[in-house]
């Protein structure tokens, strides 16, 4: 049986919760070469862990969870299989040089200052939607 999800509007900053999750500071990165990422603050306010499985977006044919990993001044960015595990009580913060989102072969029509849909699939949760700004930097 899918769960009915609540959205509850919590701030101007744009913070969302979704079931027990809170999920905020949420912004996307856009590149020329049709490459970004998705970073946002999720809070597991659950009794139980909660793992961010994988995510979807209309606006880009490819989104998978990534991490920025530097090894002997070398940057590389790993796929993660299985998800980020957010135990209760804590936060999985997506930031640059960390985990995010990577969206490939993005909409070529849309430009910084746009709004995308992102669905995030959580393993409890399911599908929580997120409609972050395009920036080139943090807009914090």
């Amino acid at each position: 049986m899918k769960k009915l999800l609540l959205l509850l509007f919590l701030s101007s900053q744009a913070s969302y919760a979704f079931a027990e999750l809170l999920l905020s500071n949420e912004w996307a990165r856009l590149t020329p070469s049709g490459v970004g990422s998705v970073y946002v603050t999720i809070e597991n306010k659950n009794p139980f862990s909660e793992v961010l499985l994988t995510a979807k977006s209309d606006s880009a044919k490819i989104a998978t969870i990534h991490e920025t990993v530097r090894e002997n001044d070398v940057v590389k960015m790993n796929h993660i299989i299985g998800g980020i595990n957010i135990p209760k009580g804590e936060s999985a913060i997506l930031e640059p040089g960390g985990y995010h989102i990577m969206l490939m072969n993005i909409n070529k029509n849309l430009s910084l200052g746009d709004r995308i849909k992102v669905t995030l699939i959580f393993e409890k949760s399911g599908e929580v939607e997120l409609n972050p700004i395009l920036k080139l930097k943090p807009p914090f």
